[in-house]
Parts: C-alpha cells; structure tokens; sequence
C-alpha cells in the first residue's frame, strides 16, 4: 500500500507539473503575444486605440498660446512661457524632438498589420492608413516646432544602425509627412467614429501641414511664396475634399462645441475623447483658468455680488485671456452697422468716452470709491477715461454690445453668468483681479477676465481640481479648414475666395457683418483678426504667428519675410473698470512677472534647437538648428 502510495504521489506529481507548464505557463508572463494583438482586426484595433496619444499634441488649450499676447499668465505657466518670450533658453531647451516610441509604434502597425495572415487585405490598407496618419501627425508636431526631423519608416531592431541622421532641412521634412497624410487620405475610411482618424482628418490635417510647410521652404533663408505653388493646390484639393465631402458643418453653437453641449458637434473633425471615469479637472484645461475664490474672499474687499455658494470655484488659476485679445472681438458700429471695429474705435464709444481724465487714485482694500479705479506701481497707463456727463453708455454696453458672438462664448468678462454665479471683474466686483494683488488673497485671474471656452458646466459639486468630469479637446474641425482655404488664397492673390472663405466663420461663429476687404492688406488684416478669435485658445495662435513672419509682406503687416514679429513683442494689456462701470484704464506692467520683457529674435526664433545633448550623443543630428 505505501509503495503504491508513492507511486501515485509521484505520479501526481509530474502531473502536476505537467499541467502547470501547459496550462500557466504562457509567454510571455505579463502582457499579451504579438501572435495574439495581430492575429485579428479587432485585436489589432486594440493597439492602433493605444497609439493615439500621438494627438494629444495637437490638444485645444493654452497650449504654445502662452507665449503669445493671447494669454497672460501666472506660476508655472508664466515661468514656462517667459523661457520663450523672454528668450532666456539656450540650446538644451527640449521642444519634443524625441518622438521616436511614438514613431515605433506606428511603425508597427504599419509592419504587423501588414504581415498578418488574419487580417482581410481591405482591412489591412485601412489600418495602414492609420499607422501613417499617426506617424505624421506625431512627425508634424516636431516639424513645426524644430524642422528637422529623424525619419524612420520601419520598425528597427537591435541589428540596425541606430545613429541615424536627422533630415536635411524643413522641406525634406515636411516632404515625408505630406506623403504619409496623402496616402492616408486615400486608403482611410470616410467612416466618422469620435476620436479616431478617417480620410477627411488627414486630409484637413493635409491644409494646414501644406502652408507651414510653403513658409519654411528654403529656411534659413526667405521664403519662397509662390501663387502657384503645388503646396497652395493641395491645400485647395484637400480643403474641398473635407468641405464638399466630408458632411461636416459649421457649428453654430460656438460656445456649445467647447464644453459638454454639442462635444461631438458636426463641425469636430478630430477630437480627443476623455471619460469622467479616469479623468479630474486637475488633468483638463479647466483647472488653470478657473479661479480659488470664496465668499469670505469677496467680503474682505467689500465686493459683490456674493456667490451663492461657499466656494465654487476652487482650482489653480494660471492662464488668462489678455485685454490684446479682447481687443481683436470686433464690434458693429451703431452708426453705420456695415463697419466692424475694434470696440474702442466705434462711434458710440467716440461719441460716449472722454479719454485723458484722470480717474485713477491710490488702492485700498476697503472704501475704494465707486467711480475710480486704481493703479499698481509698477503698471504704466496707457489710456483712461471715463463715460460723459448725459451719456447713456456704460463700459459694459460699450464691450458687449453688437459685439462678435464669439466674444461671450470664449471670455467670462464682467456681469458674466456663468456656473449659476454672476461674475463681476469690476473694481470691488467678486472675480477681479484687484482680490489678489497688492497684499490681496490668492486666486483671482490677473486680467480681469477667464476663459469661458473650454469650460464645463455641469461638473458637481463645485469646480475643485479631484472632481471627475468627462472632457473633450477640439483638435480639428471645420472652421479650421476654412481658414486654411481662405489662407491660400490670399498667397494665391485671390482676394474674392479669400474673403468667401474667411467669413464663412466671420458671419456663423461670430454673427458679424461679412468682410468687404477690397485689398491684400485689408484681406490679410482681417483674416489675421478672424482666425486669432476663431481659434483662440486652440494652439494655434503662435504657430500661425510664425508661419505669417516667414511668409512676410502683407501677411506680417509688411515686414519682409523672417523678420520681427510684431504681435509677439506688443506690450501685455490689462484693463480695470470701476464698480460704476463708468470710468476705465488700460496699463500694461509685469504684472507680478515679467511680461513687458517681450523679446523675437528672428534669426534663430522661427525653429526651437535641437538639443545639443542629442548632437552630443549622436553626431548625425547635426548640425545644429541656425543660431541655436
């Protein structure tokens, strides 16, 4: 008995083992087998889902904005900005040019897609397609940002040669993600599924990648424009592909397609997705543009309204609208309602605002008079005024009314509602920036206004930076093309197209009267305006910025193409506004900072360096980016 005992243990035993290596002994251990992600479409999907972080580049948001006259910005998001503006970086600054996982991984779609034997050939050009879309776009972000890239078009291993050079020039660069985005325009799918790329977002990717790439031909050098470049053309094909075919449509819910109402609006060609489950204010825009303020905040400097709740707003304030890009909301002048204006240039502000009086005096916490507004020491006044004796006008009538929709569907300015709270930016309103400065409270904005684009508002119970909220970033829509079509026209000296095309979002975003620009520098002027205000706060500005500079002429009002950019070393505006709502100033300062340190050096600025640590370790990357 015991020896068949032990028999039977031994046996068990290697059965035992047996079972073990057969059924727990998968390779490998942690994660699944390439055999596996590639042996479907399905599976494969899986991993192709996983790649599009590549588009969180290209996210709505402060964004590059931050070193533009756009935003004025506090604590981090200044410091990281003033390294640019201030142009206080050398060449260790890193703007992203190692791109390369993200390349891999592209690369392997493109690879393992193509090899698998359970994959349908139809199935296979599209998921290609995909892999080619991501490997540009992730390509792109580094192009505009550095120019020169290093191309890898398959999937390397440990055998190859991994010092690989960089491309020679922006041209070559740009060359090679055209191509990819062409490509994927052909064998992508029209389907429209939120979140993932079909043949019209590579093709309106293809508009705007075409004109940074025509600004950058023969850089360091001046641009070479051309009316008829083939750039412009593919601009033109590709923007008519998305507009004639696509089925998208402008939204006119301006404000809507930024926040929870329409997030998957007609008008959104590419959006990324972000579900409340895995997602806080603290990871979204939200979280740096709404302010820390409280009751017992606005009681101490004696303002009001009282919010209705304790605390209901409760994030880090670090990005705020600037008075430079109030300034660009147009206004229909009541005189005559076929001019548009800037609102401190219309004949009702004329004829209601005496500048040049003294309005300002000393600040003090509490007993700040009602019909004054005060200064900082260190803020210089660049007008003031106030209403006339018998004038019907306020400074509220005067910013908001007539003025471009889009003015309270991306700001929350003064008499705002917003949240169920009415925010007040006034002098001893409940929001202004007067709360924090000058021995104030932290938490209020530093321009007397917060971004409304973008903003959520059905988040509970109260906008604290753990509260869990669905978000979306807009990364392309069709507003966009348009302003890319409306582009190449005005290089191609079209003036008719382009205005047609510029107020397709002028007239249904804005809500304003057409543009009637009978020149070039009238049509780049306003255009210029349209697309800072339609894509405010959709990182864009800047890059847009520097593309116009290259371009030069009309396009960056008539200085020669690489030169200084104006808008990037304007003064940063701010203006103060009495609880009376009937004297103002306008001053610009540090404003706590350094932002009246504006700097363009055009002769290296135009590219970021690569960094010299990668030269260093790898002397096929050079050389180094000019100036750098």
């Amino acid at each position: 008995m015991k020896r068949i005992n032990r028999y039977i243990l031994a046996a068990s035993s290697l059965l035992f083992v047996a079972s073990c290596k057969n059924v727990l002994d998968v390779e490998p251990y942690d994660r699944v087998s390439e055999d596996v992600i590639w042996s479907t479409k399905a599976n494969a999907e899986t991993f192709v889902y996983g790649s599009y972080g590549i588009m969180e580049r290209y996210n709505s948001g402060p964004g590059q904005d931050v070193y533009t006259s756009n935003i004025q910005a506090n604590d981090g998001t200044a410091r990281n900005a003033f390294q640019v503006f201030r142009e206080i970086i050398d060449n260790t600054f890193d703007a992203g040019f190692n791109n390369w996982g993200q390349v891999r991984r592209s690369n392997l779609i493109i690879k393992k897609v193509g090899e698998s034997p359970g994959i349908s050939d139809n199935d296979k050009k599209a998921l290609i397609a995909e892999g080619k879309f991501l490997r540009a776009m992730s390509y792109y972000d580094v192009a505009r940002k550095i120019g020169r890239i290093v191309w890898i078009d398959r999937v390397l291993t440990e055998k190859d040669e991994l010092l690989l050079p960089t491309t020679a020039s922006p041209t070559e660069s740009y060359n090679y993600i055209i191509k990819d985005l062409e490509e994927a325009v052909a064998d992508l799918p029209a389907t429209k599924i939120a979140g993932r790329a079909n043949k019209y977002t590579a093709a309106a990717y293809l508009t705007e990648v075409c004109l940074q790439a025509l600004a950058y031909k023969n850089y360091p050098n001046a641009a070479n424009v051309d009316a008829n470049d083939p750039l412009l053309e593919k601009v033109i094909k590709y923007a008519n592909l998305v507009i004639n075919e696509g089925g998208y449509v402008l939204e006119t819910d301006y404000e809507g397609m930024f926040n929870q109402i329409k997030s998957t609006s007609p008008e959104i060609i590419f959006a990324v997705y972000k579900k409340g489950i895995n997602t806080i204010i603290q990871s979204t825009p939200m979280q740096n543009s709404i302010p820390n303020i409280s009751v017992d905040k606005i009681k101490k400097f004696e303002g009001s309204p009282l919010f209705n709740k304790p605390v209901p707003f409760e994030c880090w304030p670090e990005q705020f609208p600037a008075q430079n890009l109030a300034d660009a909301y147009l206004t229909i002048d009541k005189a005559d309602p076929t001019k548009v204006l800037a609102w401190n240039q219309t004949s009702q502000y004329k004829a209601a605002v005496e500048e040049g009086v003294n309005v300002m005096q000393p600040h003090s916490r509490t007993n700040f008079p009602f019909d004054k507004v005060p200064k900082a020491n260190d803020e210089s006044v660049l007008v003031q005024g106030k209403i006339k004796s018998g004038s019907k006008e306020t400074l509220w009538t005067l910013t908001n009314e007539n003025r471009d929709a889009r003015w309270k569907a991306s700001i929350i300015s003064d008499s705002t509602s917003f949240y169920d709270q009415t925010v007040t930016t006034t002098m001893r309103g409940n929001a202004g920036r007067w709360i924090s400065i000058n021995g104030g409270d932290w938490g209020a904005g530093s321009t007397n206004m917060y971004w409304r684009k973008g903003m959520y508002t059905n988040v509970s119970p109260s906008f604290l930076n753990t509260v869990m909220t669905d978000y979306h970033f807009v990364s392309m829509r069709l507003g966009r093309v348009y302003l890319n079509l409306a582009e190449a026209y005005l290089l191609k000296n079209d003036l008719s197209n382009a205005r047609l095309n510029l107020n397709k979002t002028r007239v249904t975003h804005g809500q304003l009267p057409p543009s009637m620009a009978s020149g070039a520098v009238e049509a780049w002027k306003d255009y210029k305006i349209e697309r800072r205000v339609d894509l405010a706060a959709e990182n864009d500005y800047y890059y847009s910025l520097l593309r116009w500079g290259r371009y030069g002429g009309n396009a960056n009002n008539g200085t020669p193409s690489g030169g200084t950019i104006v808008e990037l070393t304007e003064p940063m505006r701010v203006m103060d506004i009495s609880k009376d709502r009937k004297s103002f100033a306008i001053v610009t300062g540090p404003f706590n900072s350094a932002y009246n340190q504006r700097l363009f050096k055009p002769e290296r600025r135009y590219l970021f360096p690569i960094p010299q640590s990668f030269i260093d370790n790898n002397p096929n990357f050079a050389p180094q980016n000019t100036n750098w």
